[in-house]
């Protein structure tokens, strides 16, 4: 019987275990390149959205356009960061308060329904992830805008406070936002209200802080109902101490 043995050179070895590696490494640094554009764009949008929150009146339409052109360049060239979506509905939330406000800016944008806008940006980053707290925590804020009290809303609420237990902006944000809206929510939606302020007043007692004081909640139009739904619960929280006081 006759062996036939086949030799395979070195040189020809080698570019067969050096091109993928090779292809590889170009395929990281085209991602790596691309994240780095989308970090430059996404900046510029912050700084735009900063220096628009200091005073409103000096970015004019050009300024706008572009920012949105980065907004949509930032999203293209990384497409699955929650941050960017939060960033995204910002950006359109600030242009709803230009049109609330009939800023003839808006009228010179020609954007409309930016508050749908928002929600949907919103929506597509928690499609893509759904366990980030900030981002549940901008779907409340554009549910509660748009005044939708409905399912989408209440799990929202939910999703927002058992994500971000111990993230002190999210629980001070939910319980002085659900506090503002509590005749229009759901009951379950009105527990997770309860549960943002109990989990406030937790922190507060831990790092008390000028920004997210749980004291501002005591003093909502809204709070004396809240302690009605609190007395008639059977669960002994902090929160019911409060309610006897006032």
């Amino acid at each position: 019987m006759t062996v036939v043995r086949h030799f395979v050179s070195m040189p020809a070895l080698r570019a067969v275990l050096y091109v993928p590696a090779i292809l590889g490494l170009i395929l990281l640094a085209n991602i790596a390149l691309r994240w780095s554009l989308a970090d430059v764009y996404s900046t510029q949008v912050s700084h735009h959205l900063d220096t628009v929150k200091k005073d409103s009146s000096n970015k004019n339409a050009k300024q706008w356009r572009q920012a949105r052109q980065h907004l949509e360049r930032t999203l293209e060239l990384r497409p699955a960061y929650a941050r960017h979506y939060e960033l995204a509905e910002a950006f359109f939330q600030r242009l709803d308060s230009l049109e609330f406000r009939k800023d003839p800016l808006i009228q010179e944008l020609a954007w409309h329904d930016n508050a749908l806008e928002a929600l949907n940006y919103a929506r597509r980053g928690l499609r893509q992830t759904p366990s980030w707290p900030y981002l549940w925590n901008r779907l409340l804020i554009s549910k509660l805008l748009l005044k939708q009290f409905d399912n989408e809303l209440m799990g929202g609420m939910e999703r927002t406070v058992h994500l971000g237990p111990w993230v002190q902006p999210i629980q001070y944000g939910v319980a002085i936002l659900g506090l503002g809206y509590w005749p229009n929510l759901q009951d379950a939606a009105q527990l997770h209200v309860l549960q943002a302020m109990e989990q406030t007043l937790a922190m507060d007692q831990i790092n008390h802080s000028k920004v997210y004081d749980a004291t501002k909640m005591l003093s909502r139009a809204n709070f004396s109902k809240a302690c009605e739904k609190v007395t008639k619960g059977l669960i002994d929280w902090q929160l019911y101490t409060y309610c006897n006081e006032k």
